[in-house]
């Protein structure tokens, strides 16, 4: 393989370009097949409950009539709060898709009018999209169509759009970096990068925030590598950075990117570096014979670039996340009350000072490892894990002996991985940003292995197999990788377990028992299939429910009510291992809880599991099963996934299955059932010794929370190490 692309030239360098982009193109076709392909993965029952939170304020807001109204955080009809709600996250992507649905339901509508022509483009697209839905052609579209029923699935066109737009631009910033080659090896792999199809199938902030830290990234690296002072990529950047926080407010870190390119400009203007960041010798006729001379007149150079390029960032975040402050115009900035409370409470949610039954999973996660873990396992499969952090290592080997070329995307991506892996809350979206930057290390690390390999040589010959394996090694992990993220694409084509479970549920239960659900989660059945059991819709007589509310302390009351409970249901239902897979990282908190599930998983409470619906990653004859299961459970009669052969991996974080695949668990009550049987088990726990309140913080090990800042201080005294040997080259 070919790094430098300046040695990468044909004599038809036209018919190269050509072939390069239609393989672009093809790469492009490949991603957005993987993306908007299952885009009803729920059958339009909205099951994330993200979404469900985006589809309200989505369903309150509407653009105003007057344009002139869009700041004034007090009356504008964009701001939530004057709905009566309250939104947690970035307002570019709601306001694009209300935006969107807007303009589809007005058309769909509006092209029915006597006084129109019967068909435009948006009433076109609106049936095409409602076919696609399952929905009969709807003339006119009612209101809410799309504005509140399928609000959802428009978001998720626009999240599929966004990791496109991430999938081109890695390949762009390859490119930039190490070449053309480097650059479409890097496209090829995130187009089948498992969480990158998965967050895309999601109406959530988190692909559009990182289609523009991506975009910072690229720009921040042109302007590391221009000759001349940068003006319009710092300002590009800056643009990118305000709209990436105008997403999610923790994707402002994609300052650091801008801020890291400014440095390594200065370095590279003041003849700090020996060489460009593409590996050119130094070309600029403005190198200082003295180099602090030369950084100070690189430093008065780049200030005022800087400078616009922060304007030009809060000027985006202004524009796109307007309510961050009062108004009512645009320069009223004084900042609103309402908004940075709420940034103060989710700051207290992800440190684990709020005691959220959403948060109790994180109880003694070790840092570093736990989220190192689900990248490398899960969010990007094995091959591409380890190949992104080997890539990674040994780009940062390179800095550390002075190639400066990595310094913008390593020292950022090492900072934030560092920063991330040592909070509380680790959960793999989190690190979706670095995604880019990791797999284009993958890609690089692939390439210089294959150059060695090709170079390697025996005396005056070279080895025939060193020249295959430079081939063979990043067409594996290129296949490896493909094959992984198709297996996770594959939960997408086949029924939702919810779904599955469902529909088993009004095959098999019969009208008038009593299903017991838990709270905190989803309850099943869902209503499908012009089926509704607990209001007697397809099911005579209706279901009863009942719900256990098995996240409430251990108390003498909740025991006897659980007994209770368990007397009155035929059906024990559970939608996903939210409450099973958390309450066991608080043993001194929840053992009742904890006996009443090791018993009904071992069959020991009179119910056997009649039903277990999953639908993991599956490669061929193998299934990955990747959610966490504290107690042994028994052997399912009816199981989904049953004949394939299941791999043991390290369980993933919760929120990597528990929308779009989770496992679903039915228990039917038998003619073994007995309350004295139930009382023995449950009645056997002291509950005397229970720690009522006890928080994930308070029964997390002492050693395991100072590891975090431990961690941190090493992790970033290991990065600047590397950083101040690049510079001292």
């Amino acid at each position: 393989m070919v790094i430098n692309p300046e040695t990468d030239k044909h004599p038809n360098q036209v018919r190269d370009d050509i072939g390069r982009w239609a393989q672009v193109a093809l790469i492009l076709l490949v991603a957005g097949l993987l993306r908007f392909t299952g885009l009803n993965w729920d059958l339009a029952q909205w099951i994330h409950p993200d979404e469900g939170h985006m589809r309200m304020i989505t369903s309150v807001i509407h653009w105003p009539e007057d344009p002139s109204g869009y700041f004034d955080t007090a009356t504008s009809s964009l701001n939530p709060a004057n709905a009566g709600h309250t939104y947690s996250y970035g307002t570019l992507p709601l306001f694009a898709t209300r935006a969107l649905a807007e303009w589809l339901e007005r058309g769909c509508t509006l092209a029915y009018d006597a006084q129109l022509a019967p068909r435009g483009i948006a009433q076109a697209l609106a049936q095409r999209l409602l076919s696609r839905l399952g929905q009969p052609a709807l003339r006119p579209c009612p209101p809410g169509t799309f504005t509140w029923t399928y609000s959802a699935f428009l978001g998720r066109i626009l999240a599929g759009c966004a990791d496109l737009g991430t999938v081109l631009f890695i390949y762009l910033l390859g490119r930039r970096l190490y070449g053309s080659t480097v650059g479409l090896v890097a496209m090829a792999l995130a187009a089948v990068t498992a969480l990158l199809i998965q967050q895309a199938h999601f109406y959530t902030v988190d692909s559009a925030a990182t289609l523009f830290t991506v975009l910072t990234a690229f720009f921040a690296v042109r302007a590391a590598t221009h000759e001349r002072v940068p003006w319009l990529d710092l300002a590009l950047a800056g643009l990118a950075t305000g709209f990436a926080a105008a997403c999610k407010v923790s994707a402002a870190v994609a300052a650091g990117l801008v801020a890291l390119s400014a440095l390594a400009w200065v370095l590279r203007r003041s003849g700090y570096a020996s060489a460009d960041p593409l590996g050119r010798a130094p070309s600029s006729p403005h190198v200082a014979t003295s180099t602090a001379r030369g950084i100070t007149r690189g430093v008065l150079a780049i200030v005022l670039p800087s400078v616009l390029s922060g304007i030009l960032a809060f000027v985006a975040f202004r524009v796109a996340q307007p309510y961050a402050f009062d108004g009512p115009g645009f320069f009223g900035m004084h900042p609103n009350a309402e908004w940075f409370g709420r940034l103060k409470q989710i700051g207290e949610e992800q440190s684990g000072l709020l005691d959220y039954p959403s948060g109790r999973q994180w109880t003694n996660r070790p840092p570093i490892l736990y989220p190192w873990v689900n990248i490398v396992v899960w969010g990007m499969g094995l091959p591409l894990g380890v190949a992104a952090w080997a890539g990674w290592t040994y780009a940062g080997v390179e800095l550390a002996q002075g190639k400066r070329q990595h310094l913008v995307t390593w020292a950022w991506t090492t900072l934030f991985f560092l920063f991330y892996a040592t909070r509380w809350v680790k959960a793999m979206r989190y690190f979706l940003p670095i995604y880019p930057l990791l797999i284009v290390f993958a890609a690089y690390g692939l390439s210089r292995l294959g150059d060695w390999l090709q170079s390697r040589r025996e005396g005056e010959g070279q080895r025939p197999w060193h020249a295959a394996l430079g081939v063979a090694v990043p067409a594996l992990v290129i296949a490896a990788t493909a094959a992984w993220g198709i297996g996770f694409f594959t939960i997408y084509v086949r029924p939702h377990p919810r779904v599955a479970a469902s529909r088993w549920v009004y095959e098999h239960v019969p009208g008038g028992s009593v299903i017991a659900n838990e709270h905190w989660d989803w309850g099943l059945p869902l209503r499908i299939d012009g089926r509704d059991g607990f209001r007697g819709v397809g099911v005579d007589p209706a279901y009863g429910e009942v719900t256990l509310e098995l996240y409430n302390e251990d108390t003498p009351e909740k025991r006897a009510q659980l007994l209770d409970q368990l007397d009155e249901a035929d059906t024990l239902v559970m939608a996903s291992n939210r409450l099973y897979g958390s309450i066991p990282r608080l043993p001194e908190r929840y053992p009742l809880t904890m006996a009443y599930y090791r018993a009904l998983f071992a069959g020991e409470l009179g119910f056997e599991l009649a039903g277990q619906f999953t639908s993991y990653i599956t490669l061929g004859p193998f299934v990955f099963p990747d959610q966490e299961t504290p107690f042994t459970l028994m052997n399912a009669q009816t199981a989904s996934q049953g004949r394939l052969i299941a791999v043991p991996l390290p369980a993933a974080e919760e929120s990597f299955s528990v929308y779009d695949h989770p496992t679903c668990l039915v228990f039917a009550k038998t003619a073994d059932y007995s309350r004295a049987q139930a009382e023995a088990v449950l009645n056997a726990v002291d509950l005397s010794q229970v720690k009522i309140g006890l928080s994930p913080h308070e029964a997390t090990p002492p050693s395991v929370v100072r590891a975090h800042g431990v961690l941190f201080a090493l992790g970033l005294a290991l990065a600047a190490a590397v950083v101040v040997l690049s510079l001292r080259r």
